[in-house]
């Protein structure tokens, strides 16, 4: 049976030598193709013990020494197997020289946002996508890789969308490799300011100019949706239409506009609802990503209280379809 370490091997391997238009591999990559030398041991029982178990829930599929790696970390199995997972939720602590060795030849995806449009957009997404498949192969780090692959996919962007194709690159960087296991509110909070992220759900073009004007409530409806409480989470389109309201006034500079300060995240005040607002955004799980104006310095900032009320059940819901959904009330 085929691991998905393996499939991701042979895919990455197939991908490049279609882009090279190669009829068999190159040479440098001809070795992911080979077995490997060092001899995989499988587990002693017939059945899938704990660490196999483990380490294939937490990687890509297990390397041909990570069963022996695990084992020795501890002489109990479960002990082993504790230790195991505590280094894979420091990711910092783990050396991964091999991974890193092989990214350096992306350093475009250090960029910083501005910069970023300096490059062709092909170029960016097609590093994009071998930096995912190289950390899925050779990260040491392969919980915190897992969950990059799981919040890319939460929090969507299509590169393919304005100024999203120089943006993304920043995006993966700054919001979901910074925060792939930390704080899911911090997470929240620099996703909805994330240059990509305004360009891609509208965030940057909902504007309040006059009485009755209608906010773009695009972002406020995924916020709630996808985001965070799900589709069955207990709110209303006025709950929505009074997110976006809170949310209104902020933009990133585009190509075009300006010509300076491209990818540049501004809150404009004078494009902000400030009206009153609806008392039910205060109860929402994330208690709303809301905008205040600082009296004293005149400022305006974005603040995310999801911290508060982190165990919402419609929250938990969204994030564990397996979970019963009692209580979800708002």
């Amino acid at each position: 049976m085929i691991t998905r370490r393996r499939f991701v091997e042979l895919g990455g391997t197939l991908a490049a030598a279609s882009a090279l238009a190669c009829d068999e591999a190159p040479p440098q990559l001809a070795s992911l193709l080979t077995p490997a030398s060092d001899p995989i041991a499988p587990p002693a029982t017939d059945t899938v013990d704990l660490v196999s178990h483990v380490v294939g829930r937490l990687s890509f599929g297990p390397a041909p020494r990570d069963h022996a790696e695990v084992r020795s970390l501890h002489p109990d199995m479960e002990r082993a197997v504790e230790r195991y997972v505590d280094e894979q939720l420091t990711p910092r602590t783990i050396d991964d020289t091999a991974a890193e060795a092989r990214l350096r030849r992306y350093g475009e995806l250090e960029e910083s946002a501005g910069e970023l449009y300096e490059y062709k957009e092909q170029l960016l997404l097609a590093s994009l996508t071998s930096a995912a498949i190289l950390r899925a192969r050779y990260s040491a780090r392969q919980l915190h890789a897992v969950m990059i692959d799981f919040w890319t996919d939460h929090f969507n962007i299509d590169s393919a969308k304005g100024d999203c194709r120089w943006l993304k690159a920043a995006d993966d960087r700054d919001v979901i490799r910074a925060h792939a296991l930390g704080s899911f509110p911090a997470m929240l909070r620099a996703s909805a300011l994330s240059p990509a992220m305004l360009w891609y759900l509208d965030g940057r073009v909902n504007r309040y100019g006059a009485p009755g004007d209608r906010p773009n409530e695009n972002y406020a409806r995924e916020l709630l949706e996808l985001h965070t409480l799900g589709v069955h989470g207990g709110y209303t389109q006025q709950d929505v239409m009074e997110v976006a309201r809170a949310l209104s006034g902020w933009t990133v500079r585009s190509r075009r506009e300006v010509v300076f300060g491209l990818g540049k995240v501004e809150f404009h005040p004078e494009w902000h609802d400030d009206g009153d607002r609806s008392a039910r955004i205060a109860v929402f799980s994330m208690r709303a990503i809301r905008v205040e104006r600082d009296a004293n310095s005149g400022r305006n900032e974005q603040r995310n209280d999801c911290g508060e009320k982190p165990t919402k059940p419609a929250n938990c819901d969204h994030f564990s379809p397996g979970r019963g959904n009692e209580g979800n009330q708002l």
